[in-house]
């Protein structure tokens, strides 16, 4: 239990924030104020700004103000956040590391404009950091041994979608199993997050510094063609490495969000998360059979969202009128970046996604 630990220690030694002033940010999903919330939602906010994450987080940033759409999963995608972060075994600058590449490979302007600025303060090297913003190797051999691995596990993870045998054994020996397991579910958790944030196209702050803006705002999007690499190194069936804190919040949010979302959008979602994955030959189309309008529209919002890492106007706006508004479609969206989860954790054990 050591997240439930950490968050429990943190809730005592801290008082409480006021929340009754906040007011969100977005885009699509327009910025709410606290005086206009649910109770349900007020509870989302006070557990978001009153958490382990409160030491970065004591305004609800980021996901959050999507994630009130649907605020009894966004409760759980929170928890899920907390355990993925603070039970990880990793240390501060190797959780931005991975962080920073699943951002990167995003495109995600507010989780890189977040995420740069913890990485320096973490003590990554610029060059580092400017390496992974132009799409290109860094020097791994001036980095940490650690540092390296981290960046190898998720490069070859984001961009091939497996984690070939000579990756794992070696990131077994310098990181250990249970950071060899964290490495690649915060890789994957950040993308589930940065999936939320390009969506909404999320902003980033008024007053945030007109530097590390200006880089934010400078990342290069990625072609498909960049997006993935086959690969070419053997891939061989391990045991699974278990984390259980991680493991049971994974459970929870994908039990919630599962019986939340109409079961035949629910297979369209997952279609697409295995077609990324190499998984399945389509891209979250319907296979070729007819399929009523809202799956339809489901799989093309889907796999539009996977294969280019973002959404058209027209694509959002047919799936926000299809699958019963914000919170339907937001169900969608926690349920993709769930099952991305999964299968970065059955890649990590050298097996084929199987939703």
């Amino acid at each position: 239990m050591v997240a439930l630990g950490v968050v429990a220690t943190w809730q005592c030694a801290a008082q409480s924030l006021p929340i009754e002033n906040i007011q969100l940010r977005g885009d699509r999903f327009r910025g709410l104020h606290y005086r206009e919330m649910t109770e349900e939602q007020r509870a989302l906010l006070y557990n978001v700004v009153n958490s382990a994450r409160a030491v970065t987080n004591t305004t609800g940033n980021g996901p959050f103000n999507t994630l009130l759409r649907t605020p009894q999963v966004g409760e759980l995608s929170q928890q899920l956040g907390n355990a993925t972060r603070f039970s990880s075994g990793l240390s501060g600058r190797l959780r931005e590391l991975a962080t920073l590449m699943a951002g990167r490979a995003w495109t995600s302007t507010y989780e890189w404009y977040a995420h740069a600025r913890y990485a320096l303060d973490e003590g990554i090297d610029p060059s580092v950091v400017a390496a992974i913003a132009e799409h290109r190797t860094p020097d791994l051999a001036a980095m940490p041994a650690e540092d390296a691995m981290v960046w190898r596990v998720s490069d070859e993870l984001l961009y091939t979608r497996r984690i070939s045998d000579d990756t794992y054994n070696q990131a077994l020996a310098v990181l250990g199993e249970r950071r060899l397991l964290s490495t690649v579910t915060i890789a994957a958790y950040y993308e589930y997050v940065s999936m939320l944030l390009n969506v909404d196209r999320y902003p980033l702050p008024a007053d945030a510094p007109e530097e590390a803006a200006a880089a934010a705002r400078a990342l290069r999007r990625l072609s498909e063609a960049e997006l993935y690499r086959v690969p070419h190194a053997a891939t061989t069936p391990r045991s699974a490495i278990v984390n259980e804190d991680t493991g049971r919040a994974l459970d929870a949010l994908g039990a919630l969000v599962g019986a939340e979302l109409p079961i035949d959008v629910r297979h369209a979602g997952a279609r697409a998360v295995m077609a990324q994955w190499k998984s399945n030959p389509d891209r979250g189309d319907s296979g070729g059979t007819a399929v009523s309008q809202h799956v339809f529209v489901g799989a093309r919002f889907a796999g539009q969202l996977l294969v280019t890492r973002f959404v058209s106007d027209a694509t959002f706006a047919a799936a926000l009128e299809e699958l019963g508004g914000e919170r339907g479609l937001v169900n969608l969206m926690v349920f993709m970046g769930h099952s991305n989860i999964r299968c970065a954790q059955q890649a990590l054990a050298g097996s084929a996604c199987v939703l």
